[in-house]
């Protein structure tokens, strides 16, 4: 499995959420360093700033005060030359004079000629020395302003030491220029006391004069070159424009960084430097950075590893996703398109605009496998489901490109033929039967089946999906209702009874809207006393024109268009309702239908409506058939087990007339199984009951009643027999064992209203009125 952020560059581009999230709390991560890291580098320089102003500032009081000390050393020579003027006596003078002798290298006196007559260094007395072209006579000499004058530095010709020069002019009594005298001082003195200090940081110092050469330099950096011309460099700069302050230059002798402060001596041509390195002044701006940098890039790989995560999640999500789209669209036993994806592509083939003056024609195949049935009965669901992707298989293989092939349910099929007349579709439903009549291989066995196919044309047969759909049901049972193993092309006399099914959909709706559907009710005797065991509920509906309107026609018709989930609805909280005030406690029996299964959620459905009435979930009866249970066995099973938790009884009706039947009993523990009518009717028919055909068949009933009777009593269950019309049936039945029996003999269905009379007028053992009734039609179930 690849690295998902080696395609970054593609997901940013797609703007995948997490990625998009990723990014960001990386970019904000680092710009957190970023400002951090600025606002540590700003810190460091405020901070160097200050205390370089500060070191500036002592620096400065300092040479001011050295100053101070050697200029009144001067003026107390030159008073003394000025009071013996005339004696000329500059050794002793010179010699005498008190000097800071840790200041002072050499003190001097020069006469007018520029010759240095005394000296309180080297041999006494001193040899003549010519000193007329010294800068520090020949300022005096130049001008005859009385100052202070600081010299470069430069060797002593009589001590022979580097030393800076401070000199001020005497007079004669005549107030003519007699001379000079000179103090020389060690450079290194200003700075030698900075050199101990430690203050964190390399910082240099220098005393420059405003002419740009250093007359002192020192600290634990360095610093300038005594005597070091800086003319050209920012410093100087800055000293002609007069400008104290600090600011960032390379320095002259390596050209590193240093963060420097310049400040003007008071009074004095002479500005002190306080310069440290810059690397030192953010040393521990640049920790913090890597500090920082190494959690930003931590937090980086963390959420890198996140993004990673979550993008692997959202490939395997977006994977179930699509799998559980395929699954929507598509039949999980054969792989083929389901009903939804074919009635979306018919309606898109329906709804396309038309290209000429005739709209294009398509084709609509419906397909039903013939005998399916026997297959599945004989050979079990696994054949049968291997049958039907074989199917699959090869009618995908007669698919021309553009064409569509789905499976409704069951053993239907169906084609989509976007672009086709009658001939195309005939054409391909003879090569759909010859494909089918072929021995097909499942297993270990040899199926030989055929093929019925309705088909409906559109857009003559059918403006929509719907309409289309519907001709070719019409065709396929036509079809079906003649001589399977052929096909039919839908005509108009087919749907005769559809603009009246539409019709009835709509008076259905409209009776539900308007609560003119009736409840009734038809009860269910205990063989054994005779006494009322339960009622089962019937839907009934009564149409104000067309009269009684049998459940047979309305209600598949509402199961067909969705109305039968508010009909269920319906019937159960009214049987529930009045059952909840029927004395005595009977059961009260509700069919189900297997479309309201599919619905949003009838076990919540079922739950509300028990605690809206009131009624025991003991008391309440639920009816199922079998075919419910092949349409959909693990969502059925599931939902008949929520319906049991609740405390019901579940009944399957119809027992026996379904598939597989006994495969449900052990699947599913059933409370009850309701024997079909079809296997009382003959029971109690014995060799006098007038044909031979008619005592075989009693026999044959019995034979069956007795051993579903036998299996119900092994599994725990009860039976109960539906359609008891007469009374050998009745006591054919309780000689079997059959614990319920229901039907016209008993009683007919009467109107939910009319129960607790009926409870209150019934006599146990007693014989019913029924039973000299002349016989009445058989009564249809509903399913509510």
């Amino acid at each position: 499995m690849g690295l998902r952020l080696k395609e970054l560059p593609r997901l940013v581009v797609e703007r995948r959420s997490s990625v998009l999230l990723g990014l960001l709390v990386v970019a904000l991560a680092w710009m957190g360093v970023a400002f951090k890291h600025w606002s540590d580098l700003r810190t460091a320089r405020l901070d160097s700033d200050r205390t370089n102003h500060n070191f500036a500032m002592v620096f400065e009081e300092n040479v001011l005060r050295s100053i101070g000390e050697i200029d009144k050393s001067l003026l107390y020579m030159r008073r003394s030359i000025e009071m013996r003027s005339g004696s000329e006596d500059y050794g002793t003078i010179a010699n005498t004079t008190d000097l800071l002798s840790e200041i002072i290298v050499q003190v001097a006196i020069i006469d007018a000629a520029g010759i240095m007559r005394a000296t309180n260094a080297g041999p006494q007395p001193p040899p003549p020395t010519d000193l007329s072209d010294r800068a520090h006579f020949r300022v005096h000499v130049d001008s005859g302003e009385d100052r202070l004058y600081i010299s470069k530095p430069v060797v002593g010709r009589a001590s022979g030491r580097l030393s800076v020069q401070f000199s001020r002019r005497f007079v004669d009594r005549l107030g003519r220029f007699a001379g000079v005298v000179v103090a020389s001082l060690d450079p290194g003195h200003l700075t030698k006391f900075y050199d101990k200090i430690d203050f964190g940081s390399p910082a240099s110092i220098s005393l420059i004069g405003s002419d740009g050469i250093v007359r002192s330099s020192g600290g634990a950096g360095g610093g300038f070159a005594v005597g070091a011309d800086l003319t050209e460099s920012p410093t100087v700069e800055r000293i002609r424009a007069g400008r104290s302050g600090t600011f960032e230059m390379r320095s002259v002798d390596d050209g590193t960084p240093r963060v420097v402060t310049i400040r003007k001596v008071r009074d004095q041509p002479l500005w002190v430097s306080v310069g440290v390195p810059a690397r030192e002044v953010y040393r521990d701006a640049a920790v913090a950075l890597r500090h920082d940098s190494l959690i930003a890039a931590l937090a980086t790989l963390l959420v890198g590893l996140a993004v990673e995560r979550l993008l692997r999640i959202e490939e395997k999500r977006s994977e179930a996703e699509a799998h559980v789209a395929r699954l929507a669209a598509q039949d999980p036993l054969t792989g083929l398109p389901n009903r939804r994806v074919f009635r979306a592509g018919l309606a898109a083939v329906a709804e396309r605009p038309r290209t000429g003056p005739e709209p294009q024609s398509f084709a609509v195949l419906f397909l039903d496998l013939d005998r399916f049935k026997l297959v599945n009965d004989t050979l079990g669901h696994k054949v049968g489901d291997g049958l039907l992707q074989e199917v699959g298989r090869r009618l995908s293989g007669l698919l021309g490109e553009g064409e569509m092939l789905a499976r409704l349910g069951g053993d239907e099929f169906a084609v989509l033929m976007p672009a086709a007349g009658r001939s195309d579709a005939e054409r391909l439903a003879h090569r759909i039967a010859e494909a089918i009549a072929r021995p097909l291989q499942v297993e270990s066995h040899q199926i030989r089946t055929s093929v019925s196919v309705g088909i409906a044309i559109g857009p003559d047969d059918g403006a929509g999906a719907d309409d289309l759909l519907i001709a070719a049901d019409l065709a396929l049972y036509a079809v079906k209702s003649s001589r399977r193993g052929a096909f039919r092309f839908f005509d108009r006399a087919m749907s005769e009874g559809l603009e009246e099914r539409r019709e009835i959909e709509a008076e259905l709706r409209r009776a539900l809207e308007r609560d003119e559907l009736e409840l009734y009710c038809q009860p269910s005797v205990a063989l054994a006393g005779g006494r009322i065991a339960g009622f089962e509920a019937l839907t009934r509906w009564n149409h104000p024109v067309r009269g009684p309107i049998p459940p047979s026609l309305f209600i598949p018709i509402a199961e067909e268009c969705g109305l039968i989930h508010a009909l269920g609805q319906w019937s159960l909280e009214e049987a529930c309702r009045h059952a909840a005030t029927w004395p005595g406690s009977p059961r009260i029996a509700v069919n189900l239908s297997p479309v309201q299964f599919a619905g949003q959620d009838l076990v919540a459905m079922v739950r509300q409506i028990l605690t809206r009435t009131g009624l025991p979930a003991s008391r309440l009866e639920l009816e199922i058939t079998e075919q419910m249970l092949l349409d959909n066995s693990e969502h059925t099973r599931r939902v008949l087990r929520d319906l049991k938790a609740l405390g019901l009884r579940i009944a399957m009706d119809d027992f026996g007339t379904g598939y597989s039947s006994l495969n449900y009993l052990r699947a599913f523990p059933f409370d009850k199984i309701k024997i079909d009518r079809s296997f009382v009717a003959g029971l109690g028919e014995g060799p006098g009951s007038g044909t031979r055909d008619g005592a075989q068949t009693g026999a044959h009933n019995a034979a069956i009643v007795r051993a579903v009777i036998e299996i119900a009593r092994s599994l725990g269950m009860h039976t109960t027999a539906e359609g008891v019309e007469t009374p050998e049936q009745n006591r054919a039945l309780a000689a079997l064992g059959c614990d319920e029996a229901q039907g016209y003999f008993h009683s007919r269905p009467v109107p939910v209203a009319a129960v607790p009379g009926l409870i209150a007028q019934w006599k146990p053992g007693a014989a019913p009125a029924a039973r000299a009734a002349p016989a009445q039609p058989r009564n249809v179930p509903n399913v509510a």
